[in-house]
């Protein structure tokens, strides 16, 4: 606890706890993560989840991580075919969200030659 006390110092920014969550190496034992999540006043570890419609933890193969961009996008153009849009509308929102998507995405990860080929099929 001492070191987010530290951090909101130093930065001015509170911690809001109830929002916040930690991640855990799976080399580390039940019984530190209780620790760990104990000293920082109760603190639930999270195993999985999303944050701005990323998920947290990465995995290794980068495929798994853009491949929610490709369902999302299909998944919005499913909504858009439900709307009344003309076709050069659907086309531009089309574009605009295909392009800002894996933008987004990759400023928290490193894609590779591989990935940023099957994003672009």
């Amino acid at each position: 606890m001492k070191i987010l006390k530290t951090y909101e110092k130093a930065l001015g920014q509170l911690i809001n706890l109830d929002k916040s969550s930690v991640f855990f190496s799976k080399n580390m034992s039940m019984e530190q993560r209780k620790e760990v999540c104990s000293s920082l006043g109760g603190m639930v570890e999270m195993k999985q989840g999303k944050y701005l419609g990323l998920t947290m933890v990465i995995s290794r193969t980068k495929d798994q991580i853009f491949g929610f961009i490709k369902e999302n996008i299909r998944r919005k153009l499913q909504d858009w075919r439900n709307k009344l849009l003309s076709t050069v509308g659907k086309e531009v929102m089309l574009k605009a969200v295909s392009m800002a998507m894996p933008t987004y995405a990759m400023l928290f990860s490193n894609c590779q030659g591989s990935c940023v080929k099957t994003l672009a099929h």
